[in-house]
């Protein structure tokens, strides 16, 4: 069972715009096997449930807080979310180098719980995170996918730890990755890395081909390399017009599926 102790930081505060807002968070621990993770939820002014989660990507210096400039602004326009960290990152228990694929897969799933249980979700992956949300389509069955330069691996590494095992990022017939994306009947948002030197560009072209029953499909190209969180805080223009697209594409998912589950 998963277990939850939460923490407010600040009462719900009532922004004059978007600019200013400082949204209400909330710091939330819950356990998957022997591990306790870490997680924030963001609230929209109105307090809504939260129906966004964010997945981050591979590496020691991974945390939730790496998207937080997207996820304040989607809460500022009354979109809840959710970011965690998984076991081995940040301030969540574990050994990054004994993670899997596989054990992360079950922690997107757990933290997924803390979502608004009525409503399709919208999952958000960067990196090896894009992969795992793709995986977890046909469990959270969401309403819209959000994939940061995303990563696919093969079938046999979901079970291989991090120690240096992991298969490189490839378009792999075999991926889960692609495999669950069949199953997809959201929206698909793709944003690449022109000089991405991770994830080779046919990855994200298996993403699209696989994605053969999804609502929409969308591919953008951003300039820069893969860490593309890291950049995009201190630029001006791409970041305010990734932030403006990703509001857009988040409201309409929720009014196309609003409108199909009154049909």
């Amino acid at each position: 069972m998963t277990q939850i102790a939460t923490a407010a930081d600040s009462m719900l505060p009532r922004p004059q715009n978007a600019s200013t807002f400082q949204p209400h968070t909330e710091d939330v621990f819950f356990h998957v096997a022997e591990h306790r993770l870490a997680a924030t939820r963001v609230y929209a002014p109105d307090g809504a449930a939260p129906a966004l989660i964010h997945l981050h990507g591979l590496g020691p210096t991974a945390t939730r807080h790496g998207v937080r400039y997207l996820l304040d602004d989607l809460a500022a326009h009354g979109h809840s979310s959710v970011t965690f960290e998984f076991s081995g990152n940040g301030e969540s228990t574990g050994v990054l180098e004994e993670a899997t694929l596989r054990r992360r897969r079950d922690e997107s799933l757990a933290a997924a719980r803390l979502l608004d249980g009525e409503t399709r979700p919208v999952v958000m992956g960067t990196s090896m995170g894009a992969h795992l949300a793709a995986w977890t389509v046909p469990v959270l069955d969401p309403r819209a996918l959000v994939l940061f330069c995303p990563a696919a691996y093969p079938g046999h590494a979901a079970d291989l730890p991090f120690d240096g095992s992991l298969a490189r990022p490839g378009r792999y017939a075999d991926s889960p990755a692609y495999a669950a994306m069949r199953e997809f009947t959201g929206d698909l948002l793709i944003v690449g890395a022109r000089d991405d030197q991770v994830v080779p560009a046919t990855v994200l072209d298996g993403y699209l081909d696989s994605a053969e029953k999804a609502r929409t499909r969308r591919l953008i190209w951003l300039d820069g390399d893969h860490f593309v969180h890291r950049r995009l805080p201190g630029q001006g223009a791409p970041r305010r017009d990734l932030l403006a697209l990703l509001r857009t594409f988040v409201a309409d998912s929720n009014r196309k599926s609003q409108q199909e589950g009154h049909s």
